[in-house]
């Protein structure tokens, strides 16, 4: 059987049959598998693995000593767990020592562990432990039994319950709605489809209604709107009347108006058909010299040309507006300059131009006035404007010249810093390298004299062990210094893109640090999950860190003694790194608060500051690192830098340090 062929009901019980078990047996069945692999984990190989465990260490030296009775107890305490079948244990030639096998057991479900048996190090033996999984699997099928039952009565009653429902809110109502719906087919649209549910089969109900009631409506409008025909009709004679009323208003209003005006017939030669008086006054000519005429005709275009034009426009765009043209008065006055506006009309069959004309000539004399001082003020606004540029340009050059000074001054402080850290270890290295040197010159004359006894080899043994130790662990923390040192140097000489870890390459970056923090009396906490991975730029990084402490160095303490620094980073939205850079020192007095990034802004001048050095870190944070820097500060209580910055750099071409600038 087809579905198109089911009824609602069987539809129902078929979905419900299908939905229901499908997906329960499904999952039955994954629960099932997974607690069974569960419990055999947890009760068969768990205690397997300890069984073999315990037997492998306490029968090595039972087989060692052919003390069959112990080994036997052990074997026979582990018997007493009812899933173990067998434990065979077996001596270094393969012969049984010991075994023990539940007879009462013959399921084939079984699972094995052998284990070798040692005693002080020497293979002695070896042990084979054997567990079922027979009493797992009758307590699986014990519940899969269970859940059948209970999901057979599930079934049953969610069919016995959908049922019913599906009765009383599907089908009757959709039985009421078809009878409903005949007698609209019927044309019955006096009776109205009452109908109280709030649900998708109200909603039917209600779209039925309506269509009922709009039914209704649409024959009592057409009956309507015969009705209205006929008023139609008395109505047009009343308007024709009005037509003829307004047509000599406008006449009147045509006549008064400030604006030289024209009507003209829209055709080859545009004969004008009608002018105002304000058009007479502008033009001086009568009203009677210039109709039927076209205006080539009465000679008012100055240049032929613009009457060309004039009419392109027109035939474009069947309208102009603000066209601009030289037309002439009488022959004795001078032409006149006149902004244009106009568009063409359709009155019944024909077509219409209507102008408007502006003499606009004492506004073009202003306007060329305007323009001539335009140019002149342009003109200097240009000088100006190149002498700017090349300060500009100068003070770039020397913007740029002072963040080379201030990066080589860095890596100046980076060299002395890998010298001071590198001097304990490889002191250390050459103070255990003379002394070893020493003691094989003692050893080879004792060997050369009077002969080396045993005692005095394990001596020099010894010694020399503890002295290589040393040495070894002085210079592996050397060549670790030196990998940091010359990773820091790297990345804050270049821009070079990488995936790094931001809590291994900020303490990389303290340890070039440590040299200039120890001169003081100040210290520098990080807070830095350490599994914060980025894939962007840690030269840039690693300057703005440097520059922002020894910002907080040169300003933020002075005064005080144990200033504290602390570094932070978290994860926000969107997959943005937050470091935070703090200090307790002194604090940014609110008027400079809106300068600290700006270039050679600096409270330390003539004192070694050179104010440049938060606008590198400025321009660091923006474009080599997309990312945006606030600060927060209060006089007294020190001051904050939140960096908000991608962990994962934009793919686009990095600019280096000093470019950006």
């Amino acid at each position: 059987m087809r579905w198109p062929s089911f009824n609602l009901r069987q539809t129902l019980i078929v979905g419900t049959v299908i939905g229901m078990l499908l997906p329960a047996l499904l999952l039955m069945f994954f629960q099932l598998n997974h607690k069974f692999e569960k419990d055999v984990d947890l009760r068969i190989r768990a205690p397997m693995s300890q069984y073999a465990n315990v037997l492998s260490r306490g029968l090595g030296a039972s087989i060692w000593n052919m003390d069959n009775k112990v080994a036997q107890d052990l074997i026979d305490a582990v018997m007493r767990n009812p899933d173990v079948v067998s434990i065979t244990v077996s001596n270094e030639y393969g012969d049984v020592f010991a075994s023990k096998h539940n007879s009462a057991i013959t399921d084939k479900a079984m699972l094995r562990e052998t284990r070798e048996i040692f005693y002080n190090d020497a293979r002695v033996g070896q042990l084979v432990l054997e567990l079922t999984t027979a009493r797992i699997e009758r307590e699986l099928w014990s519940e899969l039994f269970s859940l059948a039952a209970s999901l057979a009565a599930q079934v049953l009653f969610s069919i016995g319950f959908i049922w019913f429902l599906f009765e009383r809110r599907m089908v009757q109502p959709l039985l009421a709605l078809q009878a409903a719906a005949l007698r609209l087919a019927r044309g019955d649209l006096k009776q109205a489809l009452h109908w109280n549910r709030l649900d998708e089969i109200g909603s039917l109900a209600s779209g039925l209604e309506s269509m009922r009631s709009d039914l209704a409506k649409l024959i009592a409008e057409g009956e309507q709107k015969t009705a209205s025909l006929q008023n139609e009709l008395l109505e047009r004679k009343r308007v024709e009347q009005a037509l003829g009323l307004s047509q000599e208003k406008f006449s009147a209003i045509f006549d008064a108006s400030p604006v030289a005006m024209s009507v003209s017939r829209y055709n080859g030669e545009h004969e004008i058909l009608e002018v105002n008086n304000a058009w007479c006054q502008l033009f001086q000519r009568e009203r009677h010299h210039v109709i039927e005429k076209s205006g080539s005709q009465i000679g008012v275009w100055a240049e032929a040309n613009d009457r060309q034009r004039f009419i392109e426009t027109l035939i474009r765009d069947d309208a102009v507006t603000g066209f601009s043209a030289w037309l002439k008065t009488s022959e004795l006055a001078l032409n006149i300059l006149c902004e244009i506006s106009g568009k063409v009309i359709r009155l019944g069959e024909q077509k219409m131009l209507i102008l408007a004309f502006e003499d606009i000539t004492s506004k073009h004399q202003y306007e060329s006035n305007i323009l001539a001082l335009n140019s002149s003020l342009e003109q200097r606004v240009s000088e100006r404007t190149q002498e700017l540029s090349k300060t500009l340009e100068r003070l770039t050059v020397t913007q740029s010249e002072l963040a080379r000074a201030e990066k080589m001054s860095a890596l100046g402080s980076l060299v002395a810093g890998i010298s001071h850290e590198l001097n304990t270890p490889i002191g250390n290295s050459l103070t255990v390298a003379s002394t070893l040197q020493d003691h094989t010159k003692n050893i080879t004359a004792e060997m050369a004299g009077k002969g080396l006894t045993r005692s005095r080899l394990d001596a020099y043994i010894k010694e020399n062990r503890d002295g290589t130790a040393i040495l070894t662990r002085s210079l592996h923390h050397a060549a670790e210094l030196i990998t940091s040192f010359k990773q820091v140097a790297v990345d804050q000489t270049s821009e070079h893109r990488r995936s790094f870890n931001l809590d291994a390459t900020i303490a990389e970056i303290l340890l070039t640090l440590g040299p200039s923090l120890r001169k003081t009396s100040h210290t520098v906490e990080t807070d830095i999950p350490n599994d914060i991975v980025m894939e962007s730029y840690p030269g840039p990084l690693g300057q703005v860190i440097n520059n922002l402490i020894r910002n907080a160095l040169i300003h933020a303490f002075e005064g005080r003694q144990n200033g504290l620094i602390s570094i932070s980073a978290k994860r926000q939205e969107l997959d943005q790194i937050e470091l935070r850079v703090c200090d307790n020192g002194v604090g940014i007095a609110a008027e400079n608060l809106a300068r600290v990034f700006d270039p050679f802004f600096t409270t330390k001048l003539g004192q070694g500051g050179s104010g440049l050095g938060l606008n590198i870190v400025y321009n660091l944070v923006t474009t080599a690192l997309h990312g945006s820097i606030s600060l927060d500060s209060e006089l007294g209580h020190g001051c904050c830098f939140s960096l908000s910055i991608p962990r994962v750099a934009p793919n686009t071409a990095s600019q280096s340090n000093e470019s950006s600038l």
